[in-house]
């Protein structure tokens, strides 16, 4: 019996022993260990889309690309570098400027941003150049996971295109009912959507379904409203339904000067209009 609870009492020290051991490196590596890693590089696809508002000011503006310490606040200032990845689409002194190639992040905080600046004069609306980072060398390591990243650059400007506008429309159907090329006059308004460019247009036929369609139910009461986009002066409205159940898309560009918008549209019936938007 006595040796039976001796050889208990052992188990049970063991146990304990075990499971300090087993406590005590965890806890080590969820407070001690660091790391660096590139914060667009923690995206599902490591990487990120960048916008940047073009002002067409001859100044550049900071990347906003970021480093991430992967770990509690130091008291020291943490060092690191990095380089471009021959696979950037990105052109330095067209696209961007570096003024180095290694960075700093400050004692007690958790990132730094890259010594990029991007030429968002030269980047045209719809080009996408993409800056592919690659973190080198730092004062702690560097996590290999989220060591290279990609950053996608994209510009916006403003947009200021709110309003009531008188339209003239030409176009063509393809049904029986409407053979002849015709013309039309209305009024859409554009009503600011909740992003940066983007407005909900009225009636995108500019009328042109009230005038051909009628017979087949469309009113003036028909719901032909959709989301328009302006990147720097071009328009588009992406691929969307229209009311007899296939698409339509538009494209087209604003005479700065004038305020005056020009787009055409085509359905997947292969209707066609092009619109000219007066503001009123």
């Amino acid at each position: 019996m006595f040796k039976m609870k001796k050889i208990l009492y052992s188990l049970i020290i063991i146990m304990a022993a075990t499971f300090t051991a087993c406590e005590d490196p965890g806890t080590d590596i969820l407070y001690t260990e660091e790391y660096l890693e590139l914060d667009a590089a923690t995206t599902v696809t490591g990487s990120r889309t960048y916008s940047y508002l073009r002002v067409n000011d001859g100044v550049g503006v900071p990347s906003g690309f970021i480093v991430n310490l992967g770990a509690a606040h130091s008291a020291s200032p943490i060092n690191f570098t990095f380089e471009v990845d021959a696979s950037s689409t990105a052109i330095e002194n067209l696209h961007y400027t570096l003024s180095g190639t290694s960075g700093t992040i400050q004692a007690n905080s958790s990132t730094a941003e890259l010594p990029i600046t991007i030429l968002d004069d030269n980047i045209n609306p719809g080009e996408t150049p993409t800056l592919v980072i690659n973190l080198t060398g730092g004062d702690v390591s560097i996590n290999p996971n989220y060591a290279t990243a990609s950053h996608v650059m994209q510009v916006l400007c403003m947009s200021d295109l709110e309003g009531t506008y008188v339209t003239t429309s030409t176009g063509t159907s393809t049904d029986p009912c409407c053979p002849t090329e015709t013309t039309v006059s209305s009024e859409v308004t554009l009503t600011a959507g909740s992003g940066e460019g983007t407005y909900s247009i009225s009636d995108w036929s500019a009328g042109m379904y009230l005038e051909w369609y009628d017979v087949y139910g469309i009113t003036a009461d028909t719901d032909l409203s959709t989301t328009v986009s302006d990147v720097c002066n071009n328009v588009s409205i992406a691929e969307t339904g229209e009311p007899f159940g296939n698409t339509f898309s538009a494209a087209g560009t604003v005479d700065e000067a004038t305020g005056v918008i020009t787009y055409t549209w085509l359905s997947g019936w292969g209707d066609t209009a092009e619109v000219i938007m007066t503001p009123k």
